[in-house]
């Protein structure tokens, strides 16, 4: 069991260095992408890339009668947020929201 552990241990730190020295391409898992409540449509869903990395961005279309403003506050969201690492993928991740064309559209990366 502890081996086990041991080895677990050296699989994360070796994936938490990779995304630290190796990953300008890396994106964060798709489980780290904030959940769209029921009503909000998801209109697209991309990848991009940039001198800083590379993340996912989405376009949400807010339920009727809400706007994305409403949408990112229901969802908890405000301007930037830093998450810490989770156990299936050990970077710390920013999440940032911003309107476009009556939108919300939601940016996930790596810091």
């Amino acid at each position: 069991m502890i081996l086990g552990f041991g080895v677990g241990a050296c699989l994360w730190g070796s994936v938490f260095v990779y995304l630290k020295a190796l990953g300008e391409g890396a994106l964060p898992s798709e489980s780290r992408i904030p959940e769209v409540p029921a009503g909000a449509t998801v209109v697209s869903r991309d990848k991009g890339c940039g001198s800083g990395g590379c993340w996912w961005e989405l376009l949400v279309e807010p339920p009727a009668g809400q706007s994305p403003e409403e949408l990112e506050r229901r969802m908890g969201l405000t301007g930037m947020q830093h998450r810490a690492p989770t156990l299936f993928d050990p970077g710390s991740i920013y999440i940032a929201t911003d309107t476009f064309q009556g939108r919300l559209r939601i940016s996930v990366g790596y810091d």
